[in-house]
């Protein structure tokens, strides 16, 4: 069992508690002491005047627990210094100057030393509240609601209401229920802190803007952005009238009106924050590489947000060197920031560099947290959506597969994360044509997502849908209706309809009706598809899925020998590709080839040789013709003007056939002497 302290290196003056846990404070409890403002960053600020001794003869450097600790501790402070003799501890402390010393001692010596720490009462509440900051950063928050206040009752006792380190408890509640997401409670603490030291401070004293800091970040955790950014500046502008301009606090409070900033989505401004703050931390003495490092995080951040994805690679990677270069790295923060690195080449589609960050990811994360699950799955995961994106498949389905394995025996993963990685990996299948082992992976999906409350609707239509796919893909059509047809039943059911998927559904089940012969069905949901496209059009290439699904619709009218439909349909497809596409575009060619035919079957045979017209002059176009369809159209329409008697018409057709046919097929093929067999009758008609 251990005991926390906390010393003043500059001050003679001790205070002690008798407590399993025990802090000394050896900082007098003066007017106007400057109280607690938390840094709101990304991740966990640091504290350059604060010394950590650890006191302990049975310390176990190995031990998970001590590592843990040591951890933590060195989110506060680089400064982690641990002693397994008190008499060594002493020697230390004793060359400590202008520094806050905070001494963790363990229960064989604290009562060697609790004789040279007590003083008067009062400075038990300093003690409590060093012993509310430890379990704060160790995350309990309960326990250090506990201390904080027992803090304030010892100084109401002692000191009375309205004594102005009265501020310093209330604002130590204010944060802790801030963190317990007591808001109310939280907010309520710090005006009290406000009200004592606006009653008690001048009126330009910094503890004011810390309590101003502190009201700021609590409405920002309430997503009240605009009270949060009047307290902060309140804050800023009474840090530039009594601090240096080169003070630590006032790129504290910088920093958090640019995180303000970023939360309004004023990344510009946000911008500009950060480069205050980042001023004034370069020309600091000493600089301190680790702001620094967390400054480069935010401006990186802020450029990720507005998509300039280059510049913030540029400030992640400064942050990841400054990771690397520390005495004591954080590994965990740096795989972090390698993962961020990735996704921004991610982002980019420069996937080879974002494997090679995750890769490096991995590497720390096997080395330094095998047991940290939940960070080896987002890594694991990271590289394999990477591989998938990259097309290869058979080096993205192992990483997906490990992801799944641990996150399978890690509780506080979500059914529907779960469900999304097999649903990728069914995709995987899927695109390596394992139809069956594709479905298998889906149907976990679904299972998965469907005991999700509230379900995500969106998901599951698309799982749903791919099911389909993959049933169609196999010629099982019963069951890729089915999967359907579920599809359809969720897009009733939603409140939000997504307008492409519904379409693509509608249409995927017309193809499987019309392979199946049932025409009708085939054309009820082309129809429905056709009334969706028909109100969605805000471009060409909506038009121009809307003219391919009236050329899919006019088959099977076709097939259902509806010719007027068929007809109908045609030109609707014709007519849309006719408004942007060139007369001699290669997808009109079959079109007006297919309303050529119908015309010809209704004896309209002046308009059908119209179309075998246009239909010829595409072909001619042609790198390479289809000469068995040249053949198709220019007998067909040099019949057409036989039938009108037009035989120059007619010769002519059949001419151009044979001149263009016999160079590629050769003089004794047997279409190229059959037209020149007609050639020759039609010769004869015309001598």
């Amino acid at each position: 069992m251990t005991s926390a302290t906390s010393i003043n290196s500059t001050t003679k003056r001790v205070a002690s508690a008798s407590s399993r846990t025990t802090t000394i404070d050896l900082k007098s409890s003066t007017v106007g002491k400057k109280s607690r403002t938390p840094s709101l960053v990304f991740y966990d600020d640091v504290n350059y005047d604060l010394v950590i001794v650890w006191v302990d003869p049975h310390i176990i450097d190995s031990e998970k627990t001590y590592v843990n600790s040591i951890t933590k501790f060195r989110r506060i402070t680089d400064a982690v210094f641990t002693f397994n003799e008190f008499d060594q501890c002493i020697h230390f402390l004793d060359g400590i100057y202008e520094k806050t010393a905070f001494l963790i001692v363990s229960d064989s010596v604290v009562e060697q030393f609790l004789p040279l720490v007590i003083a008067d009462h009062v400075g038990f509440a300093d003690v409590y509240d060093n012993i509310g900051r430890v379990y704060e950063c160790l995350d309990d928050k309960l326990k250090a609601h506990s201390n904080f206040q027992t803090a304030l009752e010892i100084r109401k006792h002692s000191l009375g209401e309205k004594h102005p380190d009265m501020a310093n408890s209330y604002n130590n509640l204010g944060t802790i229920y801030n963190l317990m997401e007591e808001k109310q409670k939280a907010i309520e603490y710090c005006e009290k802190a406000l009200e004592i030291q606006n009653q008690s401070l001048s009126e330009n004293h910094p503890s004011l803007a810390n309590t101003y800091n502190n009201i700021g970040l609590i409405y920002h955790s309430m997503k009240d952005n605009t009270k949060a950014l009047s307290f902060c500046q309140q804050a800023l502008a009474l840090q530039l009238k009594s601090l240096p301009e080169d003070h630590p606090s006032i790129p504290t409070t910088y920093n958090n009106i640019g995180l303000i900033h970023t939360s309004m989505k004023d990344y510009p401004t946000a911008l500009s924050m950060y480069e205050k703050v980042l001023s004034i931390q370069q020309n600091a003495t000493p600089v301190k590489a680790q702001s620094l490092g967390i400054t480069y995080y935010n401006i990186g951040s802020t450029y990720s947000l507005m998509g300039n994805y280059t510049q913030a690679i540029i400030f992640f990677e400064k942050t990841s060197t400054i990771q690397q270069k520390a005495s004591q790295p954080n590994h965990k923060d740096l795989v972090n920031t390698y993962n961020i690195i990735g996704r921004m080449y991610n982002e980019m589609n420069d996937y080879e560099k974002a494997i090679s960050f995750y890769e490096k990811s991995i590497t720390l994360c096997e080395d330094h947290f095998a047991n940290d699950e939940q960070l080896l799955a987002t890594t694991y995961h990271n590289i394999a959506l990477t591989y998938h994106a990259t097309n290869d498949l058979l080096k993205a389905l192992p990483f997906y597969q490990q992801t799944i394995s641990i996150c399978m025996k890690n509780p506080s993963i979500t059914n529907l994360s779960l469900a999304h990685i097999y649903s990728s990996i069914g995709t995987i299948y899927d695109s390596m044509e394992n139809y069956e082992e594709a479905i298998s992976y889906y149907q976990k999906s679904i299972e998965l997502a469907e005991n999700e409350n509230p379900k995500n609707d969106f998901f599951l239509l698309t799982i749903y849908s791919n099911i389909a796919a993959a049933y169609k893909s196999m010629e099982d059509n019963s069951n890729a209706l089915v999967y359907y047809e579920k599809a359809l039943t969720i897009q009733d059911t939603s409140q939000t309809t997504d307008h492409s998927s519904l379409t693509s559904i509608y249409k995927s089940m017309a193809s499987i009706y019309k392979s199946m012969g049932n025409y009708s069905d085939a054309v009820t949901s082309y129809l429905k598809a056709i009334a969706i496209e028909e109100k969605e059009l805000t471009s060409y290439s909506d038009e121009a899925t809307l003219s391919n699904t009236y050329s899919h619709i006019a088959t099977v009218y076709s097939s259902l020998g509806d010719k007027n439909n068929a007809l109908l349909f045609y030109q609707k497809a014709s007519a849309i590709k006719e408004k942007f596409l060139s007369p001699h575009d290669p997808s009109l060619l079959s079109i007006y080839t297919n309303i050529a035919s119908i015309y010809l079957s209704t004896e309209q045979k002046s308009d059908a040789a119209k179309y075998f017209e246009k239909s010829l002059q595409i072909q001619e176009t042609l790198p390479s013709p289809d000469y068995s369809l040249t053949h198709a159209l220019r007998i067909k329409t040099a019949q057409i003007y036989e039938s009108f008697k037009n035989y120059g018409a007619a010769l002519q057709h059949a001419e151009s056939y044979v001149s263009e046919a016999r160079s590629a097929l050769g003089s004794d093929h047997q279409t190229v002497k059959a037209t020149q067999d007609y050639i020759e009758s039609l010769r004869r008609l015309t001598a």
